[in-house]
């Protein structure tokens, strides 16, 4: 399955927790939408936003802002029986996609007072699926025309459809001293 999710459209599915009340996928979706297109691709069943949030719920990873993915990434794991492992080396996570092992979620920072963030102005997940000659595709879950047009951002991706395409370099500054989700087949 090739299917891309956009949070944005999922402003009519809720994504609550305690400090959270009003939440929905829209405004905290991108753990979910990620997961989704990740398990998808992965292993080619459905599982579309709605049962990925609410995997997250359930698992415990929506207690708080957004999605605690070192709990969803153990979560989603178990109830696929995948692998994972987390690191913030940035270079481990490309070897991994180099060696085709699986797929990568990658947590952005954001803009930083001596940086402006690529794939997000704070905190935001997105799906790394593959490098190529130190290119990498990524989903971005937040992705619309227009995105990537903001003054530091317009450079470094080039969008082919809904993937965008960047030097690895680019996610390893985004992700400074922030986790890569590494998942895998058994």
């Amino acid at each position: 399955m090739e299917n891309f999710y956009c949070q944005l459209d999922y402003e009519h599915v809720p994504y609550v927790s305690p400090v959270s009340p009003h939440g929905n996928l829209a405004n905290n979706g991108c753990g979910p939408c990620s997961a989704a297109m990740m398990i998808e691709r992965m292993l080619d069943i459905p599982f579309p936003p709605e049962e990925a949030a609410k995997l997250a719920k359930s698992c415990g990873a929506r207690e708080t802002f957004g999605t605690n993915f070192y709990i969803y990434a153990k979560g989603l794991a178990e109830h696929f029986h995948l692998n994972v492992t987390d690191t913030e080396d940035a270079e481990e996570a490309m070897q991994f996609l180099r060696d085709k092992k699986g797929f990568v979620v990658a947590n952005t920072y954001g803009d930083r007072e001596d940086y402006v963030g690529v794939f997000s102005d704070s905190g935001h997940y997105v799906l790394i699926t593959g490098i190529e000659d130190d290119i990498i595709s990524v989903l971005d879950p937040m992705y619309r025309p227009g995105r990537f047009d903001k003054p530091g951002r317009r450079e470094k991706v080039r969008m082919d459809g809904t993937t965008a395409y960047a030097h690895w370099t680019v996610i390893r500054d985004d992700c400074r001293e922030r986790p890569f989700f590494l998942f895998s087949k058994p």
